[in-house]
């Protein structure tokens, strides 16, 4: 027999009997529509928090503090060692050399007790609080730094280029005013603006000059000498994945110059057997990111102190992942009941066509032929349903993410999930997988009843009535 042949008896067979077959697909749509309205709401759920983490921080980066002052932990042998793994710049070469890591940001601190920023003439303006950090400024921008104000330094200019955090202009006091003359509270205006600052944000010369710890001022100050470090500002920066306060009360120098600063700094306090300079921190960057825990566990491994937002992430979608088991349960039901309903269709089916399933083996049809008709009729069943079932899937995720961007959610009690509010995602994968699982839950229900198709007497058959 013709596959052709089979594919329109299959139709008209189910045909028929419209009025169960209707009914039976009516579950299929319904169990395909509960597995992907659940799946793509796990889904908007997991773009939401990948989304809400980006926020926080870089997802391919593994950050290295230096913070294990004087010793470092042996974890392996539960003792300390008095060799710290130290992060210099032989550091950086080693973990660049990491598998998947794309590149490296090293970070170096320059605090007060050892400079003293100022602006203005005669040094008027002093900066009262703030840390310098010595970075690559070439990677700013990969950094994720973008500019309120100016913009970001150009390669020519590094070495006497100075970005600073929007808040920093407004921690200048004035040495020549007392009390609250001294200083301007950053304050909106009725306009929308905001008070001046005692210096401009963009374009005021910024001059870092090293502290004389030997000489201390009244207010416990550190005198300041030597050569002066003069840096013209380019730019206010604003970092949106460092909500927190490194960003705003920050300014950027270029990393080479902070290395220079903090050796002027150990000649003029004649530090004896000064150390190499190190950084208090190394960024590094991940080619993808599901490769961050891998170089993670390498840099532990070494005996570095790491951090990243993976392991945030991995902690989330273990919640995630149990709240997709659940949503995935209850639709796996629905399959389940539709499934038992092809079958009870498929053998109420064989009943009422025994006859005809005598006389196609008295002409001499073969039984893998009888058996793939019943099958192809349940799977036809299956994929049906499953076309259905996405149709109106889609209907439903679009009135959810209607709902979501509208903020009839909040009023109904429902949170929007990922960007711009969607509570559904419905990848293209998705409605494969769930139109093939669908069929394939449709001729799994079929088996049984084309098994004992096949296995009907041809002449106990014919004198059925």
């Amino acid at each position: 027999m013709k596959i052709t042949d089979m594919m329109l008896m299959c139709l008209r067979n189910l045909w028929r009997r419209k009025g169960r077959t209707m009914l039976t697909i009516v579950g299929v749509v319904i169990g395909s529509c509960a597995v992907i309205v659940m799946i793509s709401m796990g889904l908007a759920m997991s773009q939401a928090m990948d989304e809400m983490l980006g926020s926080w921080g870089d997802l391919t980066a593994v950050t290295i503090y230096n913070n294990n002052r004087g010793m470092s932990y042996d974890s392996s042998s539960g003792s300390s060692s008095s060799e710290k793994p130290k992060l210099n710049d032989d550091t950086v070469a080693m973990l660049g050399s990491i598998e998947h890591v794309s590149y490296l940001i090293p970070k170096m601190e320059l605090d007060s007790s050892m400079v003293t920023v100022v602006a203005g003439r005669n040094d008027r303006y002093k900066l009262g609080w703030a840390q310098v950090i010595g970075v690559d400024l070439s990677l700013l921008s990969k950094m994720g730094y973008s500019v309120e104000q100016g913009e970001l330094p150009d390669e020519h200019s590094y070495d006497k280029s100075l970005v600073m955090g929007t808040e920093v202009a407004y921690q200048f006091t004035d040495t020549k005013k007392h009390g609250s003359a001294a200083y301007v509270q950053k304050m909106q205006l009725a306009d929308g603006s905001y008070t001046k600052p005692f210096i401009d944000q963009v374009g005021e010369t910024i001059k870092i000059a090293v502290n004389n710890t030997k000489k201390q001022n009244d207010d416990g100050s550190y005198s300041y000498g030597g050569k002066g470090y003069e840096f013209k500002v380019t730019g206010t920066t604003v970092l949106a994945q460092d909500p927190q306060w490194e960003t705003p009360y920050s300014l950027f120098i270029d990393i080479s110059l902070a290395k220079e600063i903090y050796a002027a700094y150990n000649k003029l306090n004649s530090v004896k057997k000064a150390s190499e300079p190190e950084y208090s921190q190394i960024k590094l960057i991940a080619d993808d990111m599901k490769n961050v825990d891998a170089i993670q566990k390498t840099v532990e491994e070494l005996g570095y102190s790491a951090s990243s937002m993976a392991q945030v992430r991995n902690e989330m979608q273990g919640n995630l992942g149990v709240i997709e088991m659940v949503l995935g349960g209850l639709a796996a039901i629905s399959l389940l009941v539709a499934a038992i309903s092809i079958t009870n269709t498929m053998i109420m089916s064989i009943y009422e066509r025994t006859r005809e399933i005598g006389i196609m083996k008295v002409l001499g049809c073969f039984t893998g032929n009888i058996r793939m008709l019943f099958l192809m009729e349940a799977g036809l069943i299956g994929l049906l349903g499953g076309i259905i079932g996405t149709i109106i899937s889609y209907i439903i995720s679009i009135v959810m993410n209607s709902l979501g961007s509208s903020g009839l959610t909040e009023m109904l009690g429902i949170y929007s999930v990922g960007e711009g509010g969607q509570l559904s995602i419905i990848p293209i994968w998705l409605v494969l997988l769930a139109l093939g699982f669908s069929t394939l839950i449709g001729l799994i229900s079929g088996y049984y009843p084309a098994n004992r198709a096949v296995k009907i007497s041809a002449l106990e058959a014919i004198k059925n009535e």
